[in-house]
């Protein structure tokens, strides 16, 4: 489904229904996806700030660590950490009327904290771009994978319900956009998301501050772990068409690493002439690896992720993981990379 600039076509009866939850102030409680990105961060900032703003009484609760670099965001020091602070999350989620669900599809998505989630008898919202949604987890959907991001349709759902981002949501939502389509690099076609860019901006947010928040802010030993792996982990196969890098628990723990160290990393051998496919593959501990893939064009890399690493996401980004040891993850990815790009 594409999304219209104007939302009231596309999703009338759940806008209608959000203004009913939306009438009078409520606990709301907003989460995103384990491990998450910028844009889940700054889909739920950009809320969190947006519903303040109106009253209503807000927490956003991830169920592990925020990444470093997310951290600055409007908002961001009031998110409760669910893996190490299980009681006051607990404690919140069960005083909550109203949840929000944003940036996945699924509620296998929040780890543990689906647990505590499933015993709660109260409305549940889910905002989200990814395809495939499980409709069973909201009583209202709102799902597009013509999105560029959750944030993006976060922002015409806001819209739509007649609410104007003040600049601290605005600039959530920006940074939102621009990490999940790598600084418009994809899923960025759409005009109608040039003109939410341009909206942003007249809120009153700061680009380059933003930036260099986001880009230009690393620390010496992320910037020597992404030496390390371009320099001596990057490893092309597949007559040229595919890159991979496998870091594992011991080299990540080498190099200090911290959640968000490796944000876009997979994204750069896509600048080699010649590789479609790039695939980043991180030990997390033993016997568990995560994957982030990258692909060019029409092919459809979530494909590949779902068959092969129980995962999923967009055509040209999606994640998956591997029970096993990251020896056997790269084997599986030889054996079989070459064979789904052929067809086979």
């Amino acid at each position: 489904m594409r999304l219209k600039d104007d939302i009231m076509e596309l999703f009338r009866n759940e806008l209608s229904q959000l203004t009913k939850y939306f009438a009078h102030p409520q606990k709301i409680t907003i989460l995103p996806h384990k491990d998450p990105d910028g844009d889940a961060i700054g889909a739920c900032l950009g809320w969190y700030n947006v519903l303040i703003a109106v009253g209503h009484d807000v927490v956003v609760i991830s169920p592990d660590e925020v990444p470093e670099n997310l951290r600055w965001m409007p908002g961001a020091a009031h998110i409760v950490t669910f893996s190490s602070d299980k009681g006051t999350a607990s404690d919140r989620l069960a005083k909550s009327e109203l949840l929000l669900l944003l940036d996945f599809n699924d509620l296998k998505r929040v780890g543990e904290l689906a647990n505590v989630v499933r015993t709660l008898d109260i409305p549940r919202v889910n905002i989200d771009h990814h395809p495939y949604p499980d409709t069973a987890i909201s009583q209202v959907l709102i799902s597009d994978t013509g999105a560029s991001s959750t944030c993006e349709l976060s922002f015409r759902v806001m819209k739509g319900l007649g609410y104007k981002p003040g600049i601290e949501s605005a600039v959530c939502l920006y940074s939102g956009i621009m990490t999940d389509t790598g600084m418009l690099n994809h899923n960025s076609s759409n005009p109608g998301l040039y003109r939410i860019i341009a909206e942003l901006l007249e809120a009153g947010i700061d680009k380059d501050s933003i930036h260099k928040e986001l880009f230009h802010s690393n620390s010496l030993s992320r910037t020597r772990l992404m030496g390390h792996a371009l320099g001596n982990k990057l490893q092309v196969i597949s007559s040229g068409r595919v890159a991979y890098i496998a870091l594992s628990a011991e080299e990540l723990r080498m190099y200090e690493y911290k959640p968000g160290d490796t944000e876009g990393l997979v994204n750069m051998p896509l600048s080699v002439k010649g590789i479609v496919v790039s695939i980043l593959l991180t030990e997390r501990k033993e016997g568990f690896v995560k994957l982030s893939f990258r692909s060019r064009g029409g092919i459809a890399i979530n494909a590949y992720s779902t068959r092969y690493f129980s995962g999923g996401g967009h055509s040209n980004a999606a994640g998956g993981e591997f029970v096993g040891s990251l020896d056997d993850a790269v084997s599986v990815i030889c054996s079989t990379i070459g064979p789904f790009l052929d067809g086979d």
